[in-house]
């Protein structure tokens, strides 16, 4: 029981970490990164069931990818570090998660599935994770019709592989 009550603490430090790309655009009190990976992760619930894939993976999926920021921060696309080298940490802390924890569930394999996204059901997780996060701005433009944050609607960071997570966020984006 230990050992799941210390991994268990360590996700909990997800629900104090912020998620950084907020902070570069003044977001007062943004969404931690648990409050993202929540969302992320019923949103692969609901919408697994409807896109005839395992929702309960892509759950799985969504909760791991980001238990490496219990260590390592929320780096984003625009701190000063290439995606490999933060690939490469995240794995270090990965591994050692899994190690140190030894449970059932294989935390390394479902982080490297999500990372390489080499199965359908990766594929829209990492989509999901994506238009999360659009969505979320969406959501802080209407708190506060000040703020711009077209940054998180345009670019290479919304590359969606999938149509089905496309088509949501062309809706999202039709409600700017």
């Amino acid at each position: 029981m230990k050992k799941y009550l210390e991994l268990f603490r360590k996700v909990g430090m997800l629900k104090e970490i912020d998620r950084e790309g907020w902070k570069r655009f003044d977001i007062k009190d943004p969404e931690s990164v648990a409050d993202h990976s929540f969302r992320a992760a019923f949103m692969a619930l609901v919408l697994g069931e409807n896109f005839d894939l395992d929702g309960f993976k892509m759950v799985k999926l969504l909760l791991v990818h980001d238990l490496a920021e219990t260590e390592i921060g929320d780096i984003t696309p625009n701190d000063p570090i290439s995606k490999e080298e933060k690939l490469a940490k995240e794995e270090e802390v990965i591994g050692d998660i899994s190690r140190s924890f030894d449970i059932d569930l294989d935390i390394r394999e479902l982080w490297k599935e999500f990372e390489s996204g080499e199965t359908r059901e990766a594929i829209i997780a990492r989509d999901i994770d994506r238009l999360e996060r659009i969505l979320q701005a969406l959501e802080y433009e209407k708190e506060d019709p000040e703020k711009d944050l077209s940054d998180f609607f345009v670019g290479g960071k919304n590359k969606f592989e999938s149509k089905e997570i496309m088509n949501f966020f062309q809706d999202i984006f039709n409600e700017r």
